[in-house]
C-alpha cells in the first residue's frame, strides 16, 4: 500500500511539474522575450564549467519561478537555460510567481516550511528535484557578488522602491522608467562578470548535491513517459 501510495504521489508530481512551461513557451509569452534572447546570447561558460555541466552524473530536475516585474529574471534566467542546455540528465521548466502557481510549486515540496515560504521569495527561484521528486536545494534570485552593486544604484535612486507601491499613473510610469534602467544596467553588470559568478554559485550547488547525496550514476532511466519533457525545452 505505502509503494502504490509513493507512487501515485510521484505521479501527481510529475503531472504539476508538467503543467509549468517549456522556456520556448515561456519566451513566447514574455513581454522581455527580445531582451531575454539577447541575454541567452551574451552568457558563454569557461570550459571547465561546460564540461562539468556536460558530465554532470545524476539526472535531476529544475524547476524556476520567476516574475515578469523582477529585472533579476531577465539577468539570471538566460544564465540558468544556457547551464541547462549543456547539461543532458537535466530537465527544465519554468513557472510563473502567480498565487495559483505558487500553490502548485508548494506541492512539490516535502518540507512545509519552506513551501510557505514561497510566497515572500525573491524570484528567479531555481529549485531543484532528483528523478524521484524530492525537493533538494534552490538558489536564487542571484549571485551575492551583486548585493554591493545593487544597494549603491537603490542609494542613487531613493524613489524607486515608493514608486513601486503606488498606483498612479504618473508614478508606474516613473518606475517603469527606472526598471528599465535597471534592467540594462543589471545587464552590464552580469557581462562584466555576473554571469560568471551566477555560473559558479549554480555549480557549486550542484556539486554539493552530487558528493552529498545519494544519487548514483549507473542505469537510471530519464525517459519518464508521463513527463512530456523533452530535449527541446532547454
Amino acid at each position: 500500500m505505502e509503494v502504490i501510495n509513493l507512487a501515485l504521489l510521484a505521479r501527481q508530481k510529475s503531472l504539476i511539474y508538467t503543467t509549468a512551461m517549456a522556456y520556448g513557451d515561456y519566451l513566447a509569452q514574455s513581454a522581455s522575450r527580445e531582451l531575454l534572447r539577447i541575454r541567452q546570447g551574451e552568457i558563454r561558460l569557461l570550459p571547465d564549467d561546460q564540461l562539468f555541466f556536460t558530465t554532470y552524473p545524476d539526472f535531476i530536475r529544475w524547476l524556476v519561478v520567476v516574475s515578469d516585474e523582477s529585472p533579476d529574471t531577465v539577468a539570471v534566467l538566460p544564465v540558468l537555460m544556457h547551464i541547462a542546455a549543456c547539461c543532458p540528465r537535466l530537465k527544465v521548466r519554468v513557472i510563473l510567481d502567480d498565487d495559483d502557481s505558487l500553490r502548485h510549486v508548494a506541492r512539490l515540496m516535502d518540507d512545509p516550511a519552506l513551501a510557505a515560504g514561497l510566497a515572500d521569495a525573491d524570484f528567479p527561484l531555481l529549485l531543484i528535484f532528483d528523478e524521484e521528486w524530492h525537493y533538494l536545494d534552490q538558489w536564487g534570485p542571484h549571485p551575492p557578488e551583486i548585493e554591493p552593486l545593487l544597494d549603491e544604484w537603490l542609494a542613487e535612486h531613493p524613489d524607486f522602491e515608493q514608486l513601486s507601491d503606488d498606483d498612479s499613473p504618473a508614478a508606474q510610469a516613473a518606475y517603469e522608467a527606472l526598471l528599465d534602467e535597471l534592467t540594462q544596467v543589471m545587464r552590464l553588470w552580469y557581462n562584466s562578470g555576473l554571469n560568471q559568478a551566477a555560473v559558479a554559485d549554480v555549480r557549486g550547488v550542484m556539486s554539493h548535491l552530487h558528493e552529498g547525496g545519494d544519487n548514483d550514476d549507473g542505469d537510471s532511466d530519464n525517459g519518464d513517459s508521463d513527463d512530456g519533457d523533452s530535449d527541446d525545452e532547454h
